[in-house]
């Protein structure tokens, strides 16, 4: 009876380690109601984890501001962007790692464009993956 404990002991232990080294699904990442906005239009980022009990990164590149972490139930993250400007414009990144992961899920990206007026031709988006 005790080495069959042992045993299962063992190879449950080592199954949770494997787990853990597993890499992470990227997240689900979206703008609303478009990556394409018109200047003082508002758009909200969500990003959202594909595991439970998960922190949620969710940001815009090379800024200090625009940075939301979450760790809740839900498993996202909203950033309400409102009154766009020029400067609103640019490359926003989302993530999660879960309690039973040590690393962060793959980096999702999004190409926020910010345009002057309707139909103008800078209005294109990218989503990289």
């Amino acid at each position: 009876m005790l080495k069959e404990f042992l045993l299962c002991l063992g190879l449950c232990l080592g199954y949770q380690d494997e787990k853990k080294d597993e890499r992470l699904p990227a997240p689900f990442f979206r703008a609303w109601p478009g990556p394409v906005a018109e200047r003082k239009d508002s758009v909200i980022l969500e990003c959202s984890a594909q595991q439970p009990n998960a922190t949620v990164r969710l940001g815009k590149l090379n800024s200090s501001g625009y940075e939301e972490q979450l760790s809740s139930a839900k498993n996202s993250a909203k950033l309400f962007l409102r009154d766009l400007e020029p400067e609103d414009a640019g490359r926003y990144f989302c993530a999660y790692n879960s309690t039973s992961s040590q690393g962060w899920s793959e980096t999702q990206y999004l190409q926020l464009v910010v345009t002057g007026k309707k139909g103008s031709s800078l209005a294109h988006w990218f989503l990289s993956l």
